[in-house]
């Protein structure tokens, strides 16, 4: 071991320690008190580096056995599961048409037919209750009326019409209810042909065996057959209805009627053999629906256009010309298209479908409002034969 002896002359002056070369102090000269911290600090610190590494005993206090030393701790690896594809449930189509709004057929007036040729309409309600000669008469018959309220004095009920703005016996009066029919809009394009039952039909398979009822105006489609039935249309694999019980929208897939030109996209379209009315739209169909047009014959095939459109009510009556005699008040959504022929809603009959009127095309409140709302003046309108 090697000393360090400082010179005594300077002793009073020099601070030194006594170490030997190890890593491990083994000799100490206490300095003088001044650096008695710091030395006190070196000292812990060198002693802490002596110290051995000590080794955790076992829970037994004896070693660890080279197996607790050695072996790690293994962490399972998870297996992994591929991801199963799902299996995806197709988005079924939307319905291939809608109907409109019932609330399209909503109407400013009530009805009533006229049941009594000599029918009066009185200035005010108390002559009519007292039967007063302050009465005149409606301009032809058979007529229709429209009236907005009534009053019931004595048992009798009298009938308020605004278009004479008189009051009329409800004994004369037969109060109407409008059909609620309408017809369809298409929502896309189908490759079948459609339309609606005339008249309750029982279905029946290629034997001749009964399958089914179906019922006035409801909607059917064609479909494919694999064998044919003369003067029936398939509605089913195996299920026929009578070709005479079903009016028929003429084009499959929504095509453009071949009389409509090539060059017309947008166009009112009426078949008189089938009596329906179809509108297409960038050539494609978007409404269908029933009709009455004139019965024998009094609606004439050409091609047309939207003339005038008269305010939403008005009254109509045959022209000096003609032979017929009628008078009707209130009638809905007027659309000419010739003369005096035109579009209009009918509230005085539901027999759409069927050749019924004076020569105008009829139809139901809701279909002529639909009507009246999309066409404009000018609008085409072409009037098939259907055959």
């Amino acid at each position: 071991m090697k000393k360090i002896i400082p010179n005594h002359k300077d002793m009073k002056s020099q601070k030194f320690v006594y170490i030997n070369r190890s890593s491990c102090l083994r000799d100490l000269v206490v300095p003088p008190p001044v650096f008695t911290v710091f030395l006190l600090v070196v000292i812990i610190f060198l002693l802490a580096a002596c110290q051995p590494t000590a080794t955790p005993a076992s829970p037994s206090g004896t070693m660890p056995t080279p197996t607790e030393i050695a072996t790690p701790s293994v962490t399972a690896t998870a297996t992994f599961t591929p991801t199963q594809t799902p299996t995806l449930t197709p988005t079924p189509e939307p319905a291939w048409y809608q109907p409109l709004d019932p609330s399209m057929g909503a109407l400013k007036y009530n009805y009533a037919l006229v049941n009594n040729p000599k029918a009066r309409v009185y200035i005010s309600l108390q002559d009519a209750v007292a039967n007063t000669g302050n009465f005149g008469y409606l301009p032809n018959y058979p007529a229709y009326v429209a009236y907005t309220s009534t009053e019931t004095r004595d048992g009798r009920t009298f009938f308020f019409d605004p278009v004479n703005y008189g009051w009329m016996d409800g004994a004369d009066l037969q109060i109407l209810t409008p059909s609620a029919f309408t017809g369809i809009l298409l929502t896309r394009d189908e490759p079948f042909r459609f339309g609606w039952v005339l008249a309750e039909t029982q279905s029946v398979n290629a034997a001749g065996t009964p399958i089914q009822t179906y019922t006035r105006y409801q909607i059917v489609h064609e479909v494919p057959a694999a064998t044919q039935k003369p003067g029936s249309i398939a509605v089913g694999a195996d299920e026929w209805l009578p070709e005479d019980n079903v009016a028929l929208v003429g084009t499959a897939g929504g095509q453009v009627p071949a009389d409509a030109g090539a060059n017309t996209c947008r166009f009112i379209y009426v078949n008189l053999a089938e009596q329906t009315l179809t509108v297409y739209d960038n050539c494609k169909l978007v409404f269908a629906t029933l009709i009455s047009s004139g019965a024998n014959s009094w609606t004439f095939e050409g091609r047309f256009a939207i003339q005038y459109k008269l305010p939403e009510y008005s009254s109509i009556k045959p022209p000096p010309e003609s032979i017929s005699e009628y008078y009707i008040e209130g009638v809905p959504y007027f659309m000419t298209y010739a003369g005096n022929f035109g579009f209009h809603g009918a509230y005085w009959h539901d027999n759409f479908g069927t050749a019924a009127s004076h020569g105008c095309i009829n139809l139901s409140p809701a279909d002529a409002k639909w009507l009246y709302d999309w066409a404009g003046l000018g609008e085409v309108v072409i009037i098939s034969s259907g055959k």
